[in-house]
């Protein structure tokens, strides 16, 4: 078996009109019917190409109507994430109906936006299948093979459930406390405020302060380090 990553610029849609932008963003759900398509769209964008990236989907004429469900600020990197979701109408197949429908099997969700450009993974049998692919997609606009791997390998990654209960462990003091760490330096080499400095700017305590980090930082160590093992063990 083979996995490969394919990309292609959709001439004419949307998605290419986006290349202009500093955005990306991961197709969630999708589905059509009678020509209608429904999706759900997470972007994280640049803060100020915002309005224009979201009004550039709006305005394109396959669009139906755009819901944003979500919007939230990515704090001291000037970028917003987002979830929309996208009612529009296509007259012709869309890159991923037209894999489903020769039966090709996306791995791992409806497809990722980058550049402009769709990107799918995709499990194959053959190097054929691999080519037929190209030729398929080849029909919506030039195509980029991003990569071929004959080990297959499924991706581990946290549940939905699992990031929940994570972040149940981060109390609103404690994030309140990683925040102004992060804001002013105290994880960067060499330091950038001290543990007092950061006491000081919230009006607490410092012993207060380091018991609040120090147990965000175990409850986050605790779950990342078990997928860090799970991916060196693949590795190796």
């Amino acid at each position: 078996m083979l996995t490969a990553k394919l990309s292609v610029r959709y001439e004419d849609d949307w998605t290419s009109s986006l290349a202009a932008y500093d955005v990306s963003g991961e197709f969630l759900a999708s589905t059509f019917r009678d020509r209608r398509y429904f999706g759900l769209l997470a972007l994280e964008v640049a803060e100020d190409d915002y309005d224009d990236v979201v009004e550039t989907i709006r305005e394109h004429e396959s669009t139906t109507s755009i819901d944003v469900l979500e919007r939230y600020s990515i704090g001291g990197v000037d970028r917003l994430s987002a979830t929309l979701f996208i009612r529009s109408q296509h007259f012709e197949y869309t890159p991923l109906q037209l894999l489903l429908h020769e039966g090709f099997i996306p791995l791992g969700g409806f497809g990722e936006l980058r550049n402009g450009k769709e990107s799918f993974d995709l499990l194959l049998t053959t190097r054929e299948d691999l080519s037929e692919a190209v030729s398929l997609l080849e029909r919506f606009g030039p195509v980029k093979i991003e990569y071929v791997s004959s080990d297959f390998q499924r991706q581990i990654t946290p549940s939905v459930t699992e990031w929940s209960e994570v972040f149940e462990t981060i109390t609103p003091r404690r994030r309140m406390v990683l925040n102004k760490a992060l804001e002013a330096g105290y994880f960067d080499i060499p330091r950038g405020s001290t543990l007092q400095e950061i006491a000081d700017d919230l009006g607490i305590a410092k012993t207060t302060a380091s018991q609040h980090l120090r147990k965000a930082e175990q409850h986050i160590m605790e779950f990342f380090i078990q997928y860090v093992n799970i991916a060196v063990a693949n590795d190796e």
